[in-house]
């Protein structure tokens, strides 16, 4: 992301992410009794740890252990590594409010019916005290695309890997049965537009964007 783009792009990319998050809603009951079946996701063997290692790296000692790489890489020290630890922070906890917000039933939930999940929202009364009524958004995708983000701006020609990382992750949340193919659009897209927010304010972009310090890291 060598200049940051402009409300039009933003605002683009904010109704391109409603439309699909709108066709997710529209296809969760078909979606995820297909996705269960068809993936066999027992019997991916190296597919299955490479999903598992992905949503390590959207947890939370994930997350830390990617900002420290990217310390260690930064040129300008910490600078980097404080934009990423600022950005996946602030878009997990907007994450965190909206799931005990909306207190969407998981699939996983005890009482769920495997082939007839209930696609239900109970609001804060139940999100704010049950865990399995936190569905939405997924806050691993929701990470993992945040984190994604932000490393694409840093480092933008690997910017594939990350997206595939971050995929990946939201991939791994709905075949191991806990969230809805609409909660990893959510996420995903929430992650991707809060991250890219954060990038963007004057402040923040001056900031990570700074000459390199003298005798820091190795090359970007």
């Amino acid at each position: 992301m060598d200049s940051p783009p402009g409300r039009a792009t933003f605002m683009k990319r904010l109704a391109g992410g409603g439309i699909l998050l709108l066709l997710a809603f529209l296809l969760d009951r078909p979606a995820f009794p297909f996705l269960r079946t068809v993936t066999l996701y027992d019997h991916w063997g190296e597919m299955r740890e490479g999903l598992t290692t992905a949503k390590f790296l959207a947890s939370g000692l994930g997350t830390f252990l990617v900002g420290l790489v990217v310390a260690y890489l930064d040129p300008r020290r910490w600078r980097r590594a404080g934009t990423f630890f600022l950005a996946v922070a602030l878009a997990a906890s907007a994450g965190s409010i909206l799931k005990v917000t909306f207190g969407r039933e998981r699939p996983s939930r005890e009482g769920q019916v495997r082939g007839q999940e209930r696609t239900v929202f109970h609001g804060p009364s139940m999100g704010l005290h049950h865990a399995s009524c936190q569905s939405f958004p997924s806050g691993h995708t929701l990470s993992a695309f945040a984190s994604a983000t932000t490393l694409s701006a840093f480092y933008s020609p690997a910017a594939p890997v990350f997206y595939t990382v971050a995929t990946a992750t939201a991939v791994n949340r709905v075949v191991k049965h806990q969230h809805f193919l609409s909660d990893v659009v959510a996420g995903a897209l929430l992650g991707h537009l809060l991250a890219l927010w954060i990038l963007w304010r004057p402040r923040v972009q001056r900031w990570w964007r700074a000459p390199r310090a003298e005798g820091g890291g190795v090359g970007t």
